[in-house]
């Protein structure tokens, strides 16, 4: 990569981790105070619906909107196009969930839900409405103002689900923080970086953009319908508590993996799209990527693993121990789950949706059958199927980027291998002290991960990584100068 593209990425970079980091944290405090105030089918609830939603929100914020990104110039014609585009798609959705939500009630034997998908179905038609500032950020590899945003809109939402919750709202709580935190969003993105509307369409444009898009969304829907599956079947064949359970230990596990891999997977899509004709910068970009998100995902993984207990127990309360086991388990396919998304980032950057969406039919056809094997050992059964998925996916994922960059499984288990061995070693003797020290569990959640810590980055130390290199040369110091004040 050219230095001052380095450098730009960098900078987007810090600024995409402020916001993950910031916001993940706010929302870590908010749900752990809903997690007390509030009952584990309150949080059951609102996953059975979510699945109708991530469907319907594909089609505005995927898609079209993603293919705007990849454009090298946006004109006033494109966001116009795009705008009008989204803003018909929502209303045409919020109608259909509106007159099917008495169908989705009944399905999950819940009467409550119907008023549920009614309410937060208007946040789709919210969401439409700033999808053009969303996207020309984006597309500029500016994510300051996104970051003032997103960190505006957590800490109001939050504030306004703790004090429903505190005054006996129950499930409305969490219906009312998502959709106050999309109004705040799309409220301030018009406020902070204004955009006039022209209400013209352009069938060119759709057409140009679309192409491209069309098929991104086919791979975002397919998706996430198999990625709610597992929650679908909970709820449909289980308890809204133990649907809330298996959220709670998902929740914590995407917390800890995903913000840090979107962080990345932001940045780096309209960085590295700029060297796809260069295959020779664009792998050794890929392999940073892959060192470093592994670096700091896998170790993470492995001590929430062992952690799982006095974590869930310290912050959500013994009446959150069944997702201590789920937590387990999630951790094990959260180590690698980056490793899928940013081989699959390698096809898109390289405009290769038609194998991504191959990959996607052939994967989720794989996680059906893992689930339904699965379902006959109960909720576990599902999960280890989950997980055991995600490892296959691994390598069916890698064969492109092995035939596109001549980067195989193999040269990235090689790339990625001390991060593993020094993950499993670090996480091993946590476990061993954890059982040789008799403290209470807000304790070992305060030692454990220093000793931890400690112990990883000293072990990549002595063994001179990659990744330690990268980080000490030039991550650290860049990042020292991004958070000094310039006089």
């Amino acid at each position: 990569m050219a230095e001052s593209l380095r450098d730009r990425s960098l900078t987007g970079f810090l600024w995409v981790l402020v916001d993950k980091v910031g916001s993940s944290l706010a929302n870590f405090i908010v749900t752990i105070i809903l997690a007390r105030l509030l009952a584990p089918a309150d949080f059951g609830l609102v996953a059975m619906v979510m699945v109708f939603f991530e469907i319907s929100s594909s089609f505005i914020q995927s898609g079209i909107g993603f293919a705007l990104v990849r454009e090298k110039t946006i004109t006033e014609l494109d966001k116009s196009t795009v705008f009008i585009f989204n803003l018909v798609t929502a209303l045409a959705f919020y109608g259909l969930l509106y007159l099917t939500a008495p169908w989705i009630a009944g399905f999950f034997g819940q009467p409550v839900l119907t008023a549920i998908v009614r309410i937060m179905g208007i946040n789709l038609i919210v969401s439409a409405l700033s999808i053009i500032q969303h996207a020309i950020l984006t597309q500029q590899i500016d994510f300051r103002v996104q970051t003032k945003v997103r960190m505006g809109a957590v800490l109001a939402s939050g504030i306004c689900a703790v004090v429903m919750a505190f005054n006996g709202w129950g499930v409305w709580s969490l219906v009312a923080r998502i959709g106050v935190m999309e109004l705040i969003t799309t409220v301030l993105f018009w406020v902070i970086n204004p955009w006039r509307l022209t209400l013209r369409f352009s069938t060119s444009s759709f057409r140009r953009l679309f192409g491209f898009g069309s098929v991104i969304l086919a791979e975002a829907l397919i998706d996430k319908v198999f990625r709610h599956l597992i929650q679908i079947l909970i709820g449909k064949f289980y308890s809204a508590a133990t649907l809330g359970f298996f959220t709670q230990a998902n929740n914590f596990c995407n917390m800890a993996s995903n913000s840090f891999l979107q962080a990345i997977q932001k940045v780096t899509y309209p960085v590295l799209a700029r060297l796809q004709d260069d295959k020779v910068k664009l792998k050794d970009g890929y392999r940073q990527l892959i060192g470093v998100s592994s670096f700091i995902i896998i170790p993470v993984m492995a001590l929430m693993g062992v952690l799982a207990e006095p974590l869930i127990v310290s912050l959500a309360g013994e009446k959150w121990l069944p997702s201590v086991p789920l937590l387990r388990l999630l951790c094990l396919g959260g180590a690698i789950y980056h490793l899928n998304a940013i081989n699959l980032d390698v096809l898109l950057v390289l405009g290769r949706v038609d194998l991504s969406l191959k990959l996607e039919v052939i994967k989720k056809a794989i996680l059906a059958v893992a689930l339904i094997i699965g379902i006959q050992f109960g909720i576990y059964g599902m999960v280890v199927g989950q997980v055991a998925a995600t490892y296959i996916a691994l390598f069916i994922n890698t064969y492109y980027s092995d035939l596109l960059l001549r980067y195989a499984l193999a040269e990235q288990m090689k790339d990625v291998a001390p991060s593993i061995l020094f993950s499993v070693g670090t996480g091993a003797v946590v476990f061993i002290l954890l059982q040789y020290t008799n403290t209470a569990a807000l304790y070992q959640l305060l030692w454990a991960p220093v000793v931890g810590t400690g112990i990883y980055l000293t072990l990549h130390h002595w063994a001179k990584t990659r990744e330690m290199a990268l980080i000490k040369t030039f991550i650290i110091p860049r990042t020292i100068g991004f958070f000094t004040p310039k006089l």
